[in-house]
């Protein structure tokens, strides 16, 4: 199916945010690098990328423990990252991938309603959307401390479109991971793929994928 074509008639675009708006995903790796580094005298494998997206710190303090055999939960994680600046909160380089404001302006422009779902916390969701100036383009955040189920359970979006007054055929899911692709799946939502973020994952169940948000905005225009 072509882009335009799943886009067209769609009345809510129900972005997640890691790897969608933004490319947190990088840094919340090198953060647990440094936490394992400094914390424990253990250089991690690289590809631990993987145990930091799509999971709660909880988790990741879990598969470290497994892994390593570190003394580390997830209340521990948490007070280990405060030494390092926060991505949502504090690091100076937060930026939304190019043409994501360009989008969300155009969208609003055609009265378009404008959801985040995502695992990570409201308050960190908040904050960066303000510091990246889109927070006045979105109408709802679905985070997962706000909802019964995080992804890969269906629960977040279909929060998102009862919230926004939106049918599964009115709404359009865009996504970067297994998981949030199985999630939107799941509320039976067609999804986007966006395979732009410098951690590429396996997107194949989406039902179109693009490299960047150009070739969304000109299917939008």
């Amino acid at each position: 199916m072509k882009l335009q074509q799943l886009i067209s008639g769609k009345k809510a675009f129900l972005f997640d945010f890691d790897g969608v708006v933004t490319d947190s995903e990088p840094y919340a790796f090198m953060t647990l690098k440094a936490v394992m580094k400094d914390s424990f005298g253990i250089d991690i494998d690289d590809s631990d990328i993987w145990v930091t997206i799509g999971s709660d710190t909880a988790g990741t303090a879990m598969e470290m423990r497994r892994k390593y055999g570190v003394d580390l939960d997830g209340n521990k994680l948490i007070e280990r990252l405060k030494a390092y600046p926060d991505f949502y909160t504090s690091y100076p380089l937060i930026k939304p991938f190019p043409f994501v404001e360009e989008v969300f302006s155009v969208l609003k422009e055609k009265g378009k309603k404008i959801a985040i779902v995502s695992s990570t916390s409201f308050g960190h969701l908040s904050v960066a959307l303000q510091r990246m100036h889109l927070d006045s383009f979105i109408d709802v955040v679905i985070s997962g401390d706000r909802v019964e189920n995080k992804k890969p359970h269906p629960n977040p979006y279909i929060k998102a479109m009862e919230v926004l007054n939106a049918s599964v055929s009115d709404s359009l899911a865009i996504e970067d991971s297994p998981v949030g692709i199985m999630s939107a799946k799941r509320a039976g939502l067609s999804v986007i793929a966006f395979k732009g973020s410098e951690v590429v994952q396996e997107t194949k169940d989406s039902d179109v994928e693009i490299g960047s948000y150009r070739e969304f905005l000109e299917a939008i225009r």
